[in-house]
């Protein structure tokens, strides 16, 4: 008797419900619930994230479209996990869910993702010849074409959906005609994304006197279009597949452009909604980057950093006064780098960068780097784990003195910096022999390129 699980999953016919969905929801709960998350940094809660809890959910989006309950239960834990709490996010989630170069974390959300995923079923039925395409195709099609035959009747409620995504599908797939023998004549969309079928109806299958099941090949004759000229339509016809070439070759399916065959990734990409590449990201996200620090330069340049100015508004404290004894109300653009604290902080970073220049204000110390980093040599690397080395133990610095009431003068900060940048580098220095590159190393601790002196 039917619902009964199978393989994880439940076995239906009907709508997949919340209650069918429960045991997705209470794995990822479970599995949340086992970690600690307040011993967590954000990076290593969003590793987890994107390593494991994306991957659980990978299973059942695969193979069911799931219900928008049970995707809003799913993102709820994980967002809950990611921020460390029951509060509110530190980043919209729509934000987070967006790739790093265009702002967000990587993270996919998971109503794209699980029709990406899905979309995989439609390029198996129409590419692959595996044994679950050839059942689809005896008990399923049942000699009929996956574009013609309707998303109703007695098909499960699963086929239904996928069924649902052929026209999210015909967007990006590409038919390039060979020798007619694999794709259909009437149904297949081979009309720059259209059926023959859907732009001219019935009337030119009794005009050629050919049935439903006919193939392209019956239409070429010595490697050209041969349609009779016997009705306005196929005169038309004609004329239009003109321009589609044919060839001895057997008949070929592409995804997004020629060459390309389907993956969950492209398809993803495809569908997704698109927003612009912010200029930073790759200030943040480098190969050298140390993970925890990224994650805070990251809060920093979205203004995410949960500062005083933004509790006092929220009622969580009753003054807005900076830490650092500046009188100044602590705002993110004060605290980077404009209090004489983190001023003097930045002033000998960059000083050990061998970078000479004004403070500059944030948004323009963000740009200025991104100017002035853009590639992998050694001293954009320098730069780039200077800076997120700096936010990164400020913030810690502002956090010490606001809960734990203790000080650091500044030196101490930079020596933590020091630290963290000489041990990073000293790991994969390729750093050149030059007296440029010479003159960091010294500057940062890290040890010398064969060749070099002391």
């Amino acid at each position: 008797m039917l619902p009964l699980t199978y393989l994880g999953l439940p076995l239906i016919t009907k709508r997949l419900t919340k209650v069918d969905c429960t045991p997705l929801v209470q794995c990822i709960t479970a599995i949340v619930n086992s970690w600690t998350s307040k011993t967590l940094s954000f990076a290593g809660r969003l590793q987890l994230v994107k390593a494991t809890l994306i991957n659980m959910q990978t299973y059942w989006c695969s193979t069911f479209l799931l219900p928008m309950h049970t995707v809003r239960q799913c993102e709820r834990t994980l967002r809950k996990f990611l921020w460390g709490g029951h509060g509110r996010g530190k980043v919209q989630w729509a934000e987070v869910c967006k790739p790093l170069a265009e702002g967000g974390l990587g993270i996919k959300d998971m109503k794209t993702w699980n029709k990406s995923l899905l979309l995989k079923q439609i390029w198996a039925v129409l590419t692959e010849d595996t044994l679950w395409v050839k059942w689809c195709q005896a008990y399923l099609l049942n000699t009929s074409n996956l574009w013609a035959i309707p998303a109703r009747g007695l098909f499960s409620w699963s086929w239904r959906q996928i069924l649902l995504l052929r026209p999210l599908a015909r967007e990006h797939l590409i038919y390039k005609c060979g020798n007619g023998e694999r794709f259909s004549l009437w149904f297949d969309p081979l009309l720059q994304g259209d059926s023959i079928h859907a732009l001219y109806g019935h009337k030119v299958m009794y005009d050629t006197c050919l049935g439903t099941e006919t193939r392209v090949k019956e239409m070429l004759w010595e490697g050209e279009w041969c349609w009779p000229q016997v009705s306005s339509d196929l005169i038309e016809i004609q004329q239009r597949v003109g321009d589609i070439p044919v060839s001895t070759n057997p008949d070929q399916i592409f995804w997004g452009k020629k060459g390309d065959t389907f993956s969950t990734n492209r398809a993803w990409q495809a569908i997704r909604d698109r927003s612009n590449i912010v200029e930073w990201h790759g200030v943040v996200w480098h190969p050298k980057r140390i993970p925890k620090h990224a994650f805070s330069l990251w809060l920093a340049i979205r203004g995410a950093h949960r500062t005083r100015d933004k509790l006092l508004n929220w009622g969580v404290t009753q003054t807005a006064q900076y830490v650092f004894h500046c009188r100044e109300i602590e705002l993110t653009e004060h605290l980077f780098f404009q209090c004489p604290y983190s001023t003097n902080v930045w002033k000998e970073v960059l000083e050990l960068c061998n970078i000479t220049r004004p403070i500059l204000p944030w948004a323009t110390e963000v740009q200025w780097m991104t100017e002035h980093t853009k590639g992998n040599k050694f001293h954009h690397s320098v730069r780039k784990l200077a800076l997120t080395a700096t936010v990164y133990h400020v913030w810690i610095e502002r956090n010490r003195r606001c809960f734990k009431n203790r000080f650091l003068p500044f030196q101490e900060l930079v020596k933590k910096v020091r630290e963290d940048m000489g041990g990073k580098l000293s790991i994969s220095n390729h750093s050149q022999r030059s007296y440029r590159h010479h003159n960091l190393c010294i500057n940062w601790g890290i040890p010398l390129v064969e060749g070099w002196c002391a």
